[in-house]
């Protein structure tokens, strides 16, 4: 059957989007340089409009001081004085303005070099005038010849050729700018018509190589649906199958449980009893070292019990079926404490327990949950006169973790990777007593109910137990 080659299909696709991506590109590096050209031109506009504005202020100023001086000399009123001061103070900063704004055009630095020569030469104009006018000399003759007006004339000539060739050279820069727009707003229309037309183009003949596959792909997509449907009624008759065997095996290994426990029990008792019958009847005939034998004997036969028990326990509640309700963590805790307390009325033990913990789960197995976790904090503090229980929440990574931490003897970190298999114990039994099944029976309860557990304790510093929980699942 033909098949869709995936090589094929991604050249088909490679070349349908890289002729437009590439003339886009293009287009869009054409439009930025000219935009930024256009700026540029906006800007050169701008600084000659200042050059002009400038200018115009530099010949305002000149006239003020030629006109003052003249009024002056002519009237003998100070109050002409007035404008020919002020302009001596701001010409110098607006020389150094205009020469700055112009900085760039060699030939506009050139009539400005003109203008600082005439201005200079005017001012020594004007100073002899005012020493004549002051010392009695011939300042009339100067002032009817006109001298003055010749060099100020000559000044405003410079200023005016200054200012027409700033103003034509706006006017070249302002076509210019017209031209690339114009250029821009053609060529970009004309650029994206052929992007359209090789787009259409391109894509036209891709679908048609495409649509060439469409049946072969059609077709190879029926029968794998087909193959599919297949292979789920297959699934679904194996899935009844090993349900089926699964439901028997649980029916087998209860059967098997509560067999091996009759069948365990009744021997150990018979050990357990006879045992204590012969303590009874034949102690005295018995040698110290023949009744310690015999006290171990029942201890080991009631260890193997507990044992037995235990196991019964852990295999009922890994097939117990979960009741998912509301759950009062905080109500069962202090209910297992008071037991606790009940059992051993002459310890002293301080119980921390957080209030409002509420979850959601099986309030039978969450209670065999904390009466393990407080049942290992009681027995691993009862070498504290200080012993301190508590149970409390923390929120890590938006989710509430439940913690039961104590003060006891705690253990190494190196060894927690065995706390929750059964029968791993970290301390001797003539230290604390355990099987070392509920660790075990707790981890698979959080299991069972979507979470997880872990610990954390210091050799003496005392252990802290978290777990999550989520909504039971059956």
């Amino acid at each position: 059957m033909p098949r869709l080659d995936p090589q094929r299909f991604r050249h088909i696709l490679l070349r349908s989007v890289a002729m437009p991506a590439m003339l886009l590109t293009l287009l869009a590096g054409l439009l930025f340089w000219e935009v930024r050209q256009l700026l540029q031109a906006d800007e050169a506009a701008d600084r000659s409009d200042a050059v002009l504005a400038e200018a115009t202020r530099v010949r305002q100023l000149l006239i003020d001081r030629e006109t003052g001086l003249r009024g002056y000399l002519l009237t003998h009123d100070p109050a002409f004085l007035a404008p020919y001061h002020a302009a001596a103070r701001h010409l110098p900063e607006a020389l150094a303005r205009l020469e700055s704004l112009i900085a760039g055009s060699p030939d506009q630095l050139a009539r400005m070099h003109d203008l600082r020569v005439r201005w200079a030469d005017w001012e020594t104009f004007a100073d002899e005038e005012l020493r004549r006018f002051r010392t009695g000399g011939d300042w009339l003759t100067l002032v009817v010849e006109a001298e003055g007006k010749r060099r100020m004339d000559g000044l405003r000539e410079l200023l005016d050729a200054l200012n027409a060739a700033e103003r034509e050279r706006a006017a070249h820069r302002g076509a210019t700018a017209e031209r690339q727009a114009q250029l821009v707003l053609w060529g970009g229309a004309a650029w994206l018509l052929l992007t359209g037309a090789l787009l259409a183009w391109t894509g036209r003949r891709q679908l048609v190589l495409m649509s060439r596959d469409y049946e072969s792909l059609l077709e190879q997509a029926q029968t794998q649906a087909q193959a599919l449907r297949a292979s789920e009624a297959r699934l679904e008759a194996r899935v009844a199958q090993r349900t089926q065997e699964l439901t028997a095996a649980n029916h087998e290994l209860e059967s098997f449980s509560y067999s091996v426990s009759h069948d365990l029990r009744a021997p150990l008792r018979a050990v357990d009893g006879f045992s204590q019958a012969l303590m009874e009847d034949e102690g005295e005939r018995i040698s110290q070292e023949g009744q310690e034998h015999l006290r171990r004997l029942r201890a080991a036969a009631t260890r193997m019990a507990q044992l037995i028990d235990d196991l019964l326990r852990l295999s009922r509640l890994t097939r117990a079926e979960l009741r998912c309700e509301p759950v009062d963590l905080s109500a069962l805790a202090r209910e297992v404490a008071d037991i606790l307390q009940r059992s051993e009325p002459g310890r002293q033990v301080t119980f921390d327990i957080a209030p409002g913990l509420m979850t959601r789960g099986d309030a039978r197995l969450l209670r065999v949950v904390l009466e393990n976790l407080f049942g290992n904090a009681w027995k691993f503090t009862s070498q504290r006169s200080d012993a301190r229980i508590a149970l409390f929440a923390e929120s890590r990574d938006g989710r509430p973790h439940y913690c039961v931490r104590d003060n006891g003897v705690g253990f190494d970190m190196a060894y927690a990777d065995k706390l929750f298999s059964p029968f791993q114990r970290l301390h001797r039994p003539d230290e604390f007593p355990g099987t070392g099944v509920g660790l075990a029976t707790v981890q698979r309860i959080i299991r069972r109910h979507g979470g997880d557990i872990s610990a954390e304790a210091v050799p003496g510093g005392g252990a802290t137990f978290r777990f999550t929980l989520e909504e039971a699942r059956t």
